[in-house]
């Protein structure tokens, strides 16, 4: 057993790792409360995007936390991570919602699909890490 293996396994018996993966859900359902009343207002399709990117990487932190008893902190190469991990399927949805935040935040007025596939794409990833 290695060193990182030492301290997960010291954290899962303190508690800690089942608090890290409730305060990823916390966050989670707290930002799908923000964006989803916003999804009709065109002026605000950005930030549901962005609000749905946000909430998906805080499912799959959970998920992974759940599922694994380990997650990625960060958004970078998170896709590849979730491979290693065995989830092909979740780590496509992630890398599509992000191509859709790039698209939707940095591109023209997002169209109403885009922020349609943000959200269809959510609630695939929030499926996946509840179940």
């Amino acid at each position: 057993m290695d060193e990182y293996e030492i301290r997960q396994k010291s954290l899962q018996k303190q508690g800690w790792l089942n608090m890290l993966a409730g305060a990823h859900r916390q966050a989670a359902e707290d930002i799908e409360k923000t964006i989803l009343p916003l999804q009709a207002a065109s002026h605000a399709a950005r930030v549901v995007i962005e609000g749905a990117w946000g909430a998906a990487f805080h499912w799959i932190a959970f998920g992974c936390e759940t599922k694994h008893q380990s997650h990625q902190e960060s958004h970078a190469r998170l896709g590849t991570f979730l491979r290693r991990q065995g989830d092909e399927a979740v780590a496509e949805w992630w890398e599509d919602i992000d191509r859709v935040r790039q698209g939707g935040w940095y591109g023209g007025s997002p169209e109403p699909e885009r922020v349609q596939r943000a959200l269809d794409l959510l609630e695939r990833i929030h499926m996946w890490a509840v179940s």
